[in-house]
């Protein structure tokens, strides 16, 4: 079986935030893969905070990694801990971007679900990191910025492929030196523990997958539409 593809995003500044810790985050876990024994091809990517090139990037890439696990992170101002999101919902707030753009409509795809959920278990997620002594928690809700619109992008993505694919948001905290709960090294060593976490259910996934398709089973580790 051929390695699992991984795609790793964060983000670049943001009003307000000249320096986005997941940039930083992102970054230390792609130059410490080849050494880390992930075994995953792992693609990572910071993508611009602006709504324009999230909607233009995102599905290119996408589509030219095919990836089995795309997991995302993002800065929460307002996190104490990591958060593992369950939803991407579809609205937007209008906020200004990283170029002070704004979005043009109140939602992200006009005739699209409310809202979608993740197949990745945020709670065993959430239990696993406070068992490393990490604050953690689930959350029902992504926001209306970017984070949300990347999400959500993420899930409709991959619940129309036909191989799983697992798609996970998670918020982190700044780090202390900015007001935030973890140092760097905690957050390193947390988000570290949330790829392999990641890594071990997708290859789960691929292992059974198989199986469950000859038998027409529905795609376990797909998002799926949720009424609000």
């Amino acid at each position: 079986m051929p390695p699992l593809r991984l795609l790793l995003t964060g983000f670049g500044p943001f009003p307000g935030t000249p320096d986005n810790p997941s940039a930083w985050l992102v970054e230390r876990l792609a130059s410490a893969a080849p050494q880390a024994g992930f075994g995953a091809t792992l693609h990572a990517e910071v993508l611009p905070s602006e709504w324009d090139a999230v909607a233009s990037r995102a599905p290119r890439l996408f589509d030219a990694i095919r990836p089995g696990l795309i997991l995302n992170f993002g800065l929460s101002r307002r996190a104490r801990g990591f958060r593992i999101e369950r939803f991407a919902h579809n609205r937007v707030m209008a906020r200004p971007d990283a170029v002070g753009a704004l979005p043009t409509t109140g939602s992200l795809r006009a005739s699209g679900p409310d809202r979608l959920q993740s197949g990745f278990p945020a709670a065993r997620l959430a239990s696993h990191l406070k068992q490393q002594g990490l604050q953690a928690a689930a959350s029902r809700s992504a926001g209306r910025y970017l984070c949300n619109f990347l999400y959500y992008l993420s899930l409709e993505w991959a619940r129309r492929q036909e191989t799983p694919c697992l798609a996970a948001f998670v918020h982190m905290p700044p780090t202390k030196a900015d007001g935030g709960t973890f140092t760097e090294a905690e957050l390193l060593r947390g988000a570290e523990a949330i790829l392999r976490f990641g890594l071990a259910l997708a290859s789960e996934d691929n292992a059974r997958r198989p199986v469950a398709a000859k038998r027409g089973t529905a795609l376990a580790g797909a998002s799926r539409p949720v009424s609000s």
